[in-house]
């Protein structure tokens, strides 16, 4: 296809081929013609900036609707064709693409966002997100040996891309290889000493290394920055127990019975903790006042079977065990550990969980 057209007393000529320079200006250049230019000094592709520069300048501006949506195939036949390599992208910035991998890998289309990558990362050697992003693909491929090598080249461009950490120590955990994990992961929560999930995989992983004592100093080091952490604490208390410091396991469950939790994160921990002491109208103070906001919360109200029971409130106990299981049996089966710890053969068989 070809279109001919006299603009401002100016021929300007429009191709079918046209597009692709726009698409090449944004996908790489973040929409500027003159860095394009100096990659594209040749008088065949200039012909075609030129036209499209000028258009743009007298008549139109050229953006994302004229040549969206970005089929990559089409855009490599296209630089096939015209024998434009990665290595000509001199001067630009691989931004662009990395987007356009994001979207295709969330469109299932990974082959295509890999492709995108490696395109990337060859026009652009020392684009870190590429290499962190495409080792996350392949670790989701299976391909673990390559995995590996892109993310270790994205943090050794950017030390700073915590994203590349976290991955590794998720790889290596799911190996078996605990050491390395910690390896990877303890840079993580140095350079971003805010990420909690971290702290308790780091716990896990020195845990199962049998390192109980690196596992109470990372629990502890989360607690310094969210002191209210009910799950860290009752980690905290399990280790604790594990190497026999039974005087500070209960001491930090005394710090549990003491809080008071303000939202659905660790509430069972806290009133499984208020349960093993006999506090169950702490229990009820704390988890009806929750209900009048969440009336559904199953989890909430199977929270208050115990207490109910435990202070003669039999018929509560026994109409809020009916619902939950009527709404959810697997749930309520799934908490017949709770049941069993805490009420007698006779107390469940009254309230209907026998």
């Amino acid at each position: 296809m070809k279109v001919e057209m006299i603009v401002k007393n100016t021929p300007v000529v429009i191709t079918d081929e046209s597009p692709f320079f726009i698409m090449l200006r944004d996908l790489f250049y973040s929409g500027d013609w003159e860095k394009l230019k100096k990659d594209f000094k040749e008088e065949n592709f200039l012909f075609h900036i030129r036209n499209l520069e000028f258009l743009e300048k007298n008549v139109v501006i050229l953006d994302e609707n004229f040549y969206e949506p970005i089929i990559w195939s089409e855009l490599v036949s296209f630089m096939s064709k015209n024998s434009i390599t990665p290595e000509k992208f001199e001067h630009a910035t691989v931004d662009g693409l990395y987007d356009l991998a994001v979207e295709y890998a969330d469109k299932s289309l990974i082959g295509d966002a890999k492709n995108i990558l490696e395109f990337a990362i060859k026009a652009d050697k020392n684009y870190a997100p590429a290499y962190e992003f495409l080792g996350s693909l392949l670790i989701e491929n299976g391909d673990i040996e390559r995995a590996v090598k892109y993310l270790e080249r994205a943090i050794e461009i950017d030390p700073w891309l915590v994203q590349g950490y976290s991955t590794l120590g998720e790889v290596y955990y799911n190996l078996g290889k605990y050491n390395l994990a910690v390896k990877y992961w303890e840079k993580e929560i140095e350079y971003a000493p805010n990420d909690l999930f971290t702290y308790f995989m780091l716990a896990d992983a020195y845990t199962r290394m049998k390192d109980y004592q690196s596992a109470i100093e990372i629990l502890n080091r989360l607690l310094e920055f969210d002191k209210n952490n009910i799950i860290a604490m009752y980690e905290l208390a399990q280790l604790y127990r594990e190497i026999g410091k039974e005087a500070e396991a209960r001491t930090v469950e005394e710090e549990i019975l003491d809080s008071e939790p303000i939202d659905a994160n660790g509430i069972e921990i806290w009133a499984k903790i208020q349960m093993k002491y006999g506090r169950y109208q702490e229990i009820v103070r704390v988890v009806e006042p929750m209900l009048k906001t969440k009336y559904n919360a199953v989890d909430l109200k199977t929270l208050l079977i115990v207490p109910y029971m435990k202070l003669g409130e039999i018929e509560k106990a026994r109409k809020l065990f009916e619902e939950v299981k009527r709404n959810d049996f697997w749930y309520a089966y799934s908490k017949k550990e709770i049941f069993d710890q805490f009420l007698t053969e006779r107390e469940k068989e009254l309230c209907g969980i026998l």
